[in-house]
């Protein structure tokens, strides 16, 4: 399962994330300007959130794979030989531009061609495509043809006689830059705080016929109007424009919420409940709104799912909408609003329905998370409600920032060490919610050398005297942190007991800077280096600083960093000195300080950071991992939309902190109980079986039996009943060397034996078969030849499966199988996707087909590809990439396939197209793709007994070839050619439905990345031939068409390390890798490409 992503929004306006695959909660230290927020929603790949100055951001998460569009224009000439001479752009009044889009409707000068926004950068600058439509282009990339406009079939690449006119095609492409950072989307006014945005919403992942990037991007503005995004792709994640849709004429939208099929659902000011009617694949903004009753009190906020509709009233009481499929909401009423309303258990504040239904809320009274378990298809009102108590993890990591500061005078150290020397520092005060340290890079006004200057700034910063505390009367700066200003107080002797303790973990610490080796970038920078606190109440708050210290003659100036607490308040934290950042500067005394002036005006001690690098290496040693909090923090929203995982076996680090139970076998042993039964074993084991340990067995049993009653297929009776018996023969030491399988079953009067022996068996696995659902077949040479297996039905699927792996086990072990399969080993999938392997002989030729033993490995996948150096990747269904790890290790894997069925219909004069009108030649109504089998939608099953179905049937509007607004195909007769408009010779039409189900099994492969693939290729050059120490050439290509090529693919790494991008100016179909580095690919209008 890739990973995904909760996010949520603390009271503070901070943002966290909490991964499937993590066990704390991630602070997003990357904010809009410096600004919080208020609201947030998530796709799989993306987050949409509304800041606290009300406009709209979008996040992309970084990818391997780049965000890359393109920009296209025609050039158009015509041959004007009186006037021009030959070809020019000066066109006739009927042409279109000469710079124009491909229909020639639209003028697209090159110069016109802008960048979206300041997010993307220009790869490259125009140049023309060398093929059109899979067709090579000519000289300079020109196409002829007789006039405008005129099919592409009629364009040819050199110039005739009846040739006058001609274009060629120019592209550029253009990336998207802004990973992992708010990028604000322009609002539905130039000056986004005239109508700003109060709620935002994604969905429509799942609508039928759409692309499978499509993001519907649905909000609100201050005034109640309801806005839609358009343009959202994966080439374009900002979109282009807003679009008003039409609202309720009486009511003001004050919240939104969309599902993944599409379905929207608003709540008006006034407590109306609003659903969005006819929205398709055609009509993404619907038709107009219907009006849902509500509850028994008024709902403030409501969420929607696939086919569950979520609420919350103003007084906490959350309600389930019955009955909403939202697959069919687009053209039925009822599945659109449900039948009615049920109250649930408990009082939230929140509510969100994310992927699969998956329930999640923000509790009323004590603002926690929590999920509410048991939500299935069957149950979509779930359980109950568990507390999700992940950690939070403070952003302090092994990455520090440095930052270039200009004009500040803030504060200064003073040392406690002998020479109290005088430290110029400079440092910055960030933002509230961004905790990260900072570390200046100005020079600094002393006489000593770098390397002196260096070491007397760390030590002086390490050696600061944390026992001189200063007044209550403090200054807050922009990140929070709480600056003491007070100038006029005398030193006190600091008798804290707590305090000492702190100065001697300082001296500590002093001595671990000073004798950490930095780098030259440290020695020309000032550690910002602070502390984060462990505390326990949950009002109380964590507040670092590293302030600007300026010479001023011979006075000094003391700041401290300080934690805002109570005064009898402290904290606790027993974690090492060796786990920390810094030491603790634990609260409970006043000690005494000396301050000759105060601090600056803090407008004026708030300077911005700029020429940020990063310092990683070198800091490691001196500021370890990040500390954990516990749940200090109140939530205010919470986004599950994007986050996938698997319901029943939820991710271990949501709940209790992470922690796992102790065993109590331990304890168990020092019981008296325990010790007890444990020596009354040992003595029974002494009296009975020690004594007898030299006598032989008296009856060695080397072979033992397995039957069963199966259905066998004969080509004259058809299946008939008979009885299968498996006999397995060893020796004295359990090695099995000979086998037999006989099948008794009645021929007319007589019974017959069919026995096979073990040694025979070439391959045995499941089949499909159209008269039976639980059917296997046992291969032979012979068999093999004659196309003629031994097929075998059983009344379950258990049945089947446990007869397959029980003689797969014994074929493999009189073959003497290996596990894992040698490097040379031959791989092959089934129709059904399972996996089964070949150990080749040294030399292929030796081997006839009809003889090669072929055992079946766990494991599921549609697509595999290996090579001579032992790697093997594959694809899922699902277009997920694994690798074969190559131990006997048993780890998840998952998959999902599309089922489909097809409706068939004629037309008749009188009825139209219909069913019942069939002439005697036509296909089933319901049938497969070619019509030879009859089917049914009740009466079909799942490929095995490890899928389940995780949605209903549906029209497939993404069927090839496209199809008409009902999801229709036509032709004039069965079989042909369909195509989806209906002409007046198309007497028969079709259309596709599916059905989607989910594998949950295991095997020795491991899943690569979350990137999906529509297919791959290995280099197939043995080893011997490759240089020594060389990578394998693993080559791709995702949906999109992008070419890719994995880094670092070895046969100890197969999974490699990254993928890097190969630009490409068309989108490709597939790749192959042929010898010495040769790769060949096919682009998705048919053009072939070679590249060494």
């Amino acid at each position: 399962m890739p990973e995904t992503y909760i996010w949520a929004i603390g009271t503070l306006g901070q943002l966290y994330r909490l991964s499937t695959l993590g066990t704390c909660w991630d602070v997003c230290t990357t904010k809009p300007k410096g600004f919080g927020f208020k609201k947030i929603t998530a796709a799989k790949f993306s987050a949409w959130a509304i800041g606290s100055d009300q406009q709209v951001y979008v996040y992309v998460l970084a990818t391997d794979l780049p965000i890359r569009a393109q920009e296209r224009t025609f050039q158009n000439q015509r041959w004007r030989i009186f006037k021009y001479g030959g070809w020019t752009d000066n066109l006739i009044f009927t042409d279109r531009p000469s710079y124009s889009s491909e229909d020639g409707l639209k003028g697209c000068p090159k110069e016109s061609v802008q960048l979206p926004s300041s997010a993307w950068l220009w790869e490259s600058d125009w140049h023309i495509q060398e093929s059109i439509d899979g067709q090579l282009t000519g000289p300079e990339g020109w196409m002829y043809a007789f006039d405008f406009p005129w099919p592409a079939e009629k364009w040819y690449a050199e110039q005739r006689l009846k040739c006058f006119v001609r274009r060629r095609k120019w592209i550029r492409f253009r990336n998207y830059t802004a990973f992992n950072t708010w990028v604000k989307v322009p609002g539905i006014r130039e000056d986004g705080m005239e109508e700003p945005f109060i709620d935002i919403a994604v969905g429509g992942q799942e609508i039928s016929g759409i692309a499978s990037d499509y993001l519907a991007i649905w909000a609100v503005t201050i005034r109640g109007r309801v806005c839609y995004r358009e343009g959202i792709s994966q080439n374009n994640p900002e979109g282009s424009s807003w679009k008003e849709v039409l609202g309720p004429g009486d009511s003001e939208v004050n919240q939104i919420s969309v599902g993944p099929t599409g379905l929207v659902w608003a709540v008006t000011w006034n407590g109306k409940i609003l659903a969005r009617s006819g929205i398709t694949k055609d009509n993404i903004t619907g038709t107009g709104w219907y009006e849902v009753p509500s509850p028994e009190e008024k709902l403030y906020q409501i969420s929607v799912g696939s086919n569950a509709v979520w609420g919350v009233g103003l007084d906490g009481i959350v309600w389930f909408r019955k009955n909403v499929h939202g697959a069919m909401a687009g053209t039925q009423k009822e599945a659109c609003i449900g039948t009615g309303w049920v109250q649930m258990v408990g009082h939230m504040a929140l509510i969100n329905v994310g992927v699969s239904d998956q329930v999640f809320g923000i509790g009323k009274q004590d603002r926690k998370l929590y999920f509410r378990t048991g939500v299935t298809r069957v149950d979509l009102s779930g359980k109950v409600w568990q507390l999700i108590d992940a950690r939070i993890k403070t952003p302090f990591s092994n990455t520090y920032s440095m930052s270039s500061i200009s004009s500040i005078d803030s504060a200064s150290l003073v040392s406690s060490s002998s020479n109290q020397s005088l430290l110029k520092t400079f440092g910055s005060l960030q933002n509230v919610n961004d905790q990260t340290g900072c570390v200046s890079k100005s020079d600094f006004s002393d006489n000593a050398s770098d390397a002196e200057s260096r070491d007397l700034k760390i030590k002086s910063l390490a050696s600061v005297s944390l026992s001189s505390l200063i007044s209550r009367n403090t200054e807050v700066g922009d990140n929070g942190l709480e600056v003491f200003t007070h100038s006029t107080r005398q030193e006190q002797e600091a008798t804290d007991e707590q305090t000492l303790q702190i100065k001697e973990e300082v001296d500590i610490f002093s001595k671990r800077l000073s004798s950490t080796s930095l780098s030259s970038t440290v020695s020309e920078t000032m550690f910002n280096f602070c502390e984060a606190l462990q505390v326990n109440d949950r009002d109380s708050k964590v507040f670092t600083s590293c302030e600007e210290e300026e010479e001023f003659g011979g006075n000094t100036h003391e700041i401290l960093v300080h934690s805002c607490e109570d005064e009898n308040s402290s904290l606790q934290d027993s974690t090492p000195l060796s786990e920390k950042s810094v030491a603790d500067t634990r609260l409970g005394g006043v000690a005494s300080h000396r301050t000759t002036r105060q601090l600056r005006n803090e407008s004026e001690s708030q300077s911005c950071c700029s020429s940020v690098t990063s310092l990683e290496a070198d800091t490691r040693d001196v500021f370890p991992d990040a500390l954990w909090d516990t749940g200090a923090v109140e939530w205010m929203w919470v986004s599950a939309t994007g986050c996938e995982f698997e319901p029943k076996v939820l991710p271990s680090g949501w709940f209790s902190s992470g922690k796992k139970q102790k065993s109590n076998s331990a304890s168990v042993k020092h019981e008296a109980w325990y010790k007890e039964i444990s020596k009354r074993l040992r003595d029974r084991n002494i009296k009975q079986i020690v004594p007898y340990t030299d006598y032989k067995q008296a009856i060695e049993k080397s072979s033992w039996v397995k039957e069963a009653d199966f259905q066998l297929w004969d080509e004259r009776q058809g299946w008939v009943d008979c009885s299968v018996q498996l006999e397995l023969k060893g020796t004295s030491s359990c090695e099995m060397n000979d086998g037999t399988l006989t099948c008794t079953y009645k021929k007319g009067h007589n019974l017959k034996n069919l026995q096979l022996f073990i040694g025979e068996i070439t391959c045995v696995l499941r089949i499909n078969d159209v008269s039976r659902y639980s059917v296997l077949a046992i291969y032979t040479a012979k068999r093999t030849t004659t196309l003629t297996p031994l097929k075998l039905a059983a009344m379950s699927d258990a049945a089947v499966e446990e007869w397959v792996k029980a003689i797969s086990s014994a074929c493999c072990d009189l073959r003497s199988a290996r596990s894992p399969p040698p490097e040379n080993a031959c791989w092959a999938l089934t129709g059904r996707g399972d996996i089964f392997v070949h150990e080749m002989l040294p030399s292929i030729e030796t081997t006839l087909c009809k003889q090669m033993f072929w055992h079946r490995l766990d494991g599921h996948l549609h697509m595999v590809e290996s090579s001579n150096a032992g790697v093997v990747w594959g694809l899922g269904y699902n277009n997920t990439a694994w690798f074969f790890t190559g131990s006997e290790e048993q780890l998840k894997m998952t998959d999902v396939r599309e089922i489909y069925i097809y409706e068939n219909q004629r037309w008749n004069p009188l009825t139209g197209y219909s069913h019942n009108y069939r002439i005697p030649t036509d296909r089933p109504s319901w049938s497969d793709r070619s019509g030879r089998q009859e089917l049914a939608k009740e009466t079909i099953k799942t490929p095995s007994i490890h899928w389940q179905w995780i949605s209903e049937w549906g029209i497939d509007y993404s069927t090839p070839g496209g199809t008409d607004d009902m999801g229709w195909q036509y032709a004039p007769d069965f079989p042909r050619i369909f195509h989806k408009k209906k002409c007046m010779s198309d007497y028969v039409r079709r259309r596709r439905w599916v059905r989607k189900c989910k594998l949950i099994t295991s095997g020795p492969w491991k899943e690569v990345g979350t990137l999906p693939l529509l297919g791959l290729s290995l280099q197939v050059d043995p080893p011997q031939w490759l240089p020594k120490n060389s990578c394998i050439a693993l080559w791709a290509v995702d949906l999109n068409g992008n070419v890719l090529c994995r880094l670092g693919v070895t046969k100890d790494c197969p999974q490699g390390a990254s993928w890097v991008h190969v630009p490409a100016d068309q989108p490709f179909s597939c790749i192959s890798v042929g010898g010495s580095y040769r790769v060949w690919g096919v682009a998705k209008d048919g053009s072939t490409f070679f590249k060494e």
